[in-house]
């Protein structure tokens, strides 16, 4: 299907089309002209200034965002005159909708420019007045063009076809969408992304300074080196109660190991040598293995319990909405909360109702644990917690995509003599995996940023990512690098659901 319009005036381009177009060009020049008129004004540098504060200066001024969109409008306008100027009907149809989005952003600068004109600094007025003197002509200029093109498109040729209409509303429809998008999550990341390339103080009136990419150098920085054991008169390793000895790694690696301050992450012993991991941030690697255990094996275990239980609460039985409502009940108890009861749970004496459960009720222990005391058990002991809480909110989730399954191709299945377990591979979790994407990328979201359970149960005896960027932040008021540690939180998160989606094959359909 394609809506097709045809010029009367084929070998004549109307004036007000030649007007539209310049006005399209103008204002798309006029985009790329201000981004430039504030980079040559930032780039004048200042007497003693270096260009790391000259960046830092532009970056805090306007950011990233600003410019890309500057950039990206200036050349579509430019685009969209040039095509309006050969009298493309689907390049009027797209100047058409941008004029009305333009005429609403104006109207808003002119009312709020009105405003402050009225009060405030005279000379500040007098800037605001001429601005909102501007936005009338703006709007004047835009409300004719948006006029005359509704009643004269016949004027243009070519045609829209049906897919390019439907493109066209539905991004008239997602601006406003993206404006709030770009508002309340691309600027404070972008700001948090600024932050991070600088030595900025938490709570401290200090101009920060420029140091590029050396947080995420410090932050990420890494090594494996192998070292061999050390050996005796006889060329043989040395042994002690633990088996072979090692030399200290700063003892035998090169300068840069204690110029760059690495630690020892962990070592593999491979024969008679040892594979060492070192980190210039050894807590923070710590941290990022503390959380990816505890997000796998919990969303593993809430994945597998969910669905479990969906199942059951999807069938038929009696009491099945008293089961429902019940079984949110953990879910919804705050997090804080929750932590709290199971700390006194979970206390290493037989006071504590789960060493009273596995030592006297099923005797699996023989003496009381220390669930938040044993470094070995702790991170267990959050993974129960936090599989307990978040388990209800799986399997609400997975309820839901089990009630949009058709039960005709379950009814077909039973025809054709499958048996349970074959309906369950090859019709339910096939019609699905949509919804267990859906569940994994809500549930890893919250495990990777998990601050609760690891604040309140054990403090600083191990950090998440979440709980170390908090410490950084404010035990140690270094908020530039605190941002450096936000900004690897948010890359690995983004992993995590862009992984999620090509593993299970969610596409746009």
């Amino acid at each position: 299907m394609a809506v097709k319009v045809e010029s009367t005036t084929a070998n004549v381009t109307p004036l007000p089309v030649n007007l539209i177009a310049l006005l399209f060009v103008a204002l798309g020049a006029g985009a790329l002209a201000l981004l430039a008129s504030n980079i040559s004004s930032v780039l004048n540098l200042p007497v003693g200034e270096d260009t790391g504060a000259t960046l830092l200066r532009f970056l805090k001024d306007y950011g990233l965002i600003v410019p890309i969109i500057l950039v990206a409008l200036g050349l579509a306008l430019i685009q969209i005159g040039r095509r309006i100027l050969n009298r493309e009907y689907t390049a009027a149809t797209w100047a058409q909708q941008l004029m009305l989005w333009m005429l609403i952003a104006a109207g808003i600068i002119g009312v709020q420019a009105i405003g402050n004109g009225l009060s405030g600094d005279p000379e500040q007025s007098s800037s605001n007045l001429w601005l909102a003197l501007g936005m009338l002509i703006g709007i004047g200029a835009l409300g004719w063009g948006y006029t005359w093109l509704g009643s004269n498109m016949h004027v243009f040729v070519g045609d829209e076809t049906l897919p390019q209409r439907s493109s066209r509303v539905a991004w008239n429809l997602l601006i406003p969408t993206l404006i709030v998008l770009v508002l309340v999550a691309a600027r404070p990341l972008e700001k948090t992304f600024i932050a991070s390339l600088t030595d900025e103080r938490f709570a401290s009136g200090e101009e920060p300074n420029f140091v590029g990419l050396d947080n995420y150098a410090r932050l990420l920085g890494i090594r494996f080196d192998t070292i061999s054991c050390q050996r005796g008169d006889d060329g043989a390793c040395l042994t002690d109660e633990n088996g072979i000895v090692f030399p200290r790694p700063r003892d035998v690696l090169d300068e840069s190991y204690l110029d760059l301050r690495y630690r020892e992450v962990s070592a593999i012993r491979i024969g008679e040598s040892q594979l060492l991991f070192s980190a210039r941030d050894r807590d923070f690697m710590d941290s990022i293995g503390n959380t990816l255990l505890f997000s796998v094996a919990s969303v593993t275990l809430e994945l597998i319990l969910g669905l479990f239980i969906a199942m059951v609460i999807n069938s038929k039985f009696p009491g099945r909405g008293l089961m429902r409502a019940a079984m949110l009940v953990p879910w919804a108890i705050p997090t804080v909360i929750s932590a709290r009861l199971w700390e006194n749970m979970l206390r290493d004496n037989q006071s504590g109702v789960i060493n009273h459960f596995f030592t006297n009720v099923i005797p699996i222990f023989s003496s009381s644990q220390a669930w938040l005391a044993n470094s070995d058990l702790q991170i267990p002991a959050l993974i129960a917690v936090d599989v307990w809480k978040t388990t209800p909110f799986m399997a609400l989730i997975l309820l839901a995509g089990l009630q949009v399954i058709p039960s005709d191709i379950y009814e077909a299945a039973d025809v054709d003599g499958a048996s349970k377990v074959r309906q369950f591979l090859s019709v339910t979790l096939p019609m699905l995996r949509p919804t267990i994407a859906v569940a994994l990328v809500f549930r890893t979201l919250d495990a990777v940023r998990v601050f609760d359970l690891f604040n309140v149960l054990l403090s600083r005896q191990k950090l998440s990512m979440a709980t170390y960027n908090y410490e950084t932040l404010v035990q140690s008021q270094q908020l530039g690098y605190a941002s450096t540690i936000g900004v690897v939180i948010f890359v690995i998160i983004l992993l995590f659901a862009v992984t999620y989606v090509r593993i299970l094959g969610v596409n746009a359909e």
